[in-house]
């Protein structure tokens, strides 16, 4: 009846694309032109204020000490972190030393690799708020302290709204950080949030594309051996009809149906005692699966199903020859009478038949998408910090809409509304370059990332080493550890696109090198049916901080590592990239390749791309006379 692996697949599809965030008011223009902080002064910071920041500061160790406690170097971590004293300060309240905190805060803040780690992020953050909020009570100098930052965030706000560029914003979200940390201009900082930290994701997709990897024929024929009103009832059902998805306008979930709508006719021949009765049935059958999928957990209701019986008598037999006009005419009589109870007892048995089946098929893909969505989505996102901080998932009769938010509270997000989708995209995307930054410095920030580890990753996943990481011959193993602001950075321009990596040390077998920003930028150009990125110059490769042509003079290990990061960054920025097709996974291949007909890249950050449905004379109907179907009874 249902391929419940498409089922399966489908809601994965759905659950992957779960995000949500709300949608602000105020913009760049209405922040510039008021005074911040108008009628806010400087509040002295309460011993209860610093107490809760102590205590979010030990429920971020909890996760921490566990993490340390199953580590072989679970002692020389607590040693270097001084451990004992970190413990203290969380418990000493408003009683805490600043000039401690600010040690302790140093060690996380290091160069050490695994630092990175999300539990140890977790700490260096509540730390740092810690520490904002003893100085904010203790330092006399601290209404000097807010009023600059005041200042700061004035001037950030006013170039971003003069320039429309978000590069203006960078020093946006750590000052709403430490404002919020000392406890400070509350509702200041909860008006320049609506502004910056609007979503920075929107993705849709289409019904016809998911319904692909569902929608069926179905049509099969089966045997029919049964007892109906004590007779014996044997034959065939032709089962025909369609199997689809049914996108359910929904405001704040995704609704989906999983639909059957299917005619049986059935040949029977029901025997009992000198009598058989030849029986031509059609049993309309109607089926609904409804599946939810929330913030919270993926979900269904019980299966509603519907069938009603009609039947016609084909002829009668009589299997003697005594009496037999008698008995052929009694038999008619019996059947005129029994035949309303008989079709409603078929009718029933196969709405049985059908609900049972609709549960048992729909209900396997059901319970592995919902454990799947905690234990493969929702779990490890939580764990690592990449989960938005709020979202939602709703549904139309057209499409899924998505719309995400991902901005800590020392980053920002968009701070415009996206550009328009492609209105025949079955698959679209809007992503701001906040989101592909603030999810790279979650990630990678501090990380080091050595070839052994992508070559033990590529084994790993079984998947084909890229060429762009692949060594030559006399090359050295190498490695790069990624700067803990900004590691990598998508930069967003009218037409344009930027990548930038930012390593703050490299290594190349024993050598070992100081800090270099590698990035190329791309045109985005039409080419011959397709969307093309043509690099604009050469790969550039500079210290941070480095003016080309100025008057400051590269060193010579600056130049060295200049040579060996041109010829591997060569290969991953190539000087043409042709966007092809989007392969499809899974069940969905039947729908692609889909051709990528927007790539819309705004100054303000936003890079819209929308995938089309391939030409229709190479697309087909999913039919799949192999799937199960229902056979009703007579």
């Amino acid at each position: 009846m249902v391929a419940h692996s498409r089922i399966r697949f489908a809601l994965h599809f759905i659950v992957a694309l779960a995000f949500v965030g709300p949608v602000a008011a105020d913009d760049l223009a209405d922040l510039a032109a008021q005074p911040l902080a108008d009628g806010e002064a400087f509040q002295a910071v309460t011993p209860a204020s610093v107490n809760t920041a102590a205590s979010r500061l030990r429920a971020a160790l909890g996760p921490l000490d566990r993490l340390l406690a199953r580590s072989p170097s679970n002692s020389d971590w607590r040693e270097y972190l001084d451990w004992p004293a970190l413990v203290g300060q969380a418990a000493s309240g408003s009683k805490a030393d600043p000039a401690t905190l600010r040690r302790l805060l140093g060690l996380f803040d290091a160069e050490e690799n695994g630092l990175e780690m999300h539990q140890f992020v977790a700490v260096r953050r509540a730390l740092t708020a810690y520490l904002e909020s003893v100085e904010a009570a203790t330092n006399p100098k601290a209404k000097d302290v807010f009023a600059q930052r005041l200042e700061k965030l004035s001037k950030a706000l006013a170039d971003a709204s003069k320039s429309g560029s978000p590069e203006a914003l960078d020093p946006v979200g750590p000052l709403l950080a430490r404002l919020e940390e000392s406890g400070q201009a509350s509702a200041t900082v909860a008006r320049v949030r609506g502004a910056v930290q609007r979503p920075n994701l929107y993705l849709h997709v289409d019904e016809d594309l998911l319904g692909s990897a569902v929608n069926r024929v179905v049509d099969e024929v089966a045997p029919v051996n049964d007892m109906l009103l004590g007779a014996r009832v044997r034959g065939s059902g032709h089962t025909t009809g369609l199997v689809l998805l049914d996108f359910v306008p929904s405001a704040d979930r995704a609704t989906v149906d999983i639909t059957l709508d299917a005619t049986n006719h059935s040949d029977t021949r029901g025997t009992k005692g000198p009598v058989t009765v030849h029986t031509l049935g059609t049993t309309t059958i109607g089926a609904r699966k409804r599946i939810t999928i929330s913030d919270q957990a993926v979900s269904s209701q019980p299966a509603e199903v519907s069938a009603s019986t009609a039947t016609r008598t084909a002829g009668i037999g009589v299997g003697t020859k005594f009496a037999e006009g008698l008995i052929r005419k009694m038999a008619s009589r019996k059947i005129a009478q029994m035949k309303p109870q008989a079709e409603a007892v078929s009718a029933q048995r196969a709405r049985e038949r059908v609900r049972q089946q609709f549960e048992s098929q729909l209900g396997d893909a059901i319970g592995r998408a919902s454990r799947d969505y905690q234990t493969k989505f929702r779990r490890p996102l939580l764990e690592r910090g990449w989960y938005p901080e709020v979202f939602r998932i709703s549904s139309d009769d057209q499409r899924l809409a998505l719309v995400a938010r991902k901005a800590l509270t020392d980053q920002v997000g968009a701070f415009t509304e996206p550009p328009a989708a492609d209105p025949d995209a079955v698959l679209a995307a809007r992503v701001h370059e906040s989101i592909v930054n603030n999810v790279g410095e979650i990630s990678l920030g501090g990380r080091t990332i050595t070839q052994e580890f992508v070559d033990e990753q590529i084994k790993k996943n079984n998947i084909a080493m890229p060429e762009a990481l692949q060594n030559e011959a006399d090359q050295p193993p190498w490695s790069i550890t990624f700067a803990k602001r900004r590691p990598v950075e998508l930069d967003v321009d009218d037409r344009r696109v930027k990548f930038t990596v930012r390593g703050s040390r490299y290594t190349s077998g024993e050598r070992e090198f100081p800090a270099m920003d590698v990035w190329a930028a791309y045109r985005v150009e039409p080419a011959e049916g397709k969307i093309r990125l043509v690099r604009d110059g050469d790969v550039q490769i500079y210290p941070p901080g480095f003016v080309p042509g100025g008057a400051e003079k590269l060193s010579v290990g600056e130049t060295s590592l200049r040579r060996i990061l041109q010829k591997r960054f060569g290969k991953v920025f190539k000087e043409v990239v042709d966007v092809e097709p989007l392969d499809l996974p899974g069940e969905l291949q039947v729908a692609g390749p889909l051709p990528m007909e927007q790539m819309d890249a705004r100054k303000d950050g936003w890079l819209a791309v929308g995938w089309r449905k391939k030409a229709a004379a190479t697309s087909a109907a999913v039919v799949d006379p192999a799937a199960g179907a229902v056979a009703a009874a007579p």
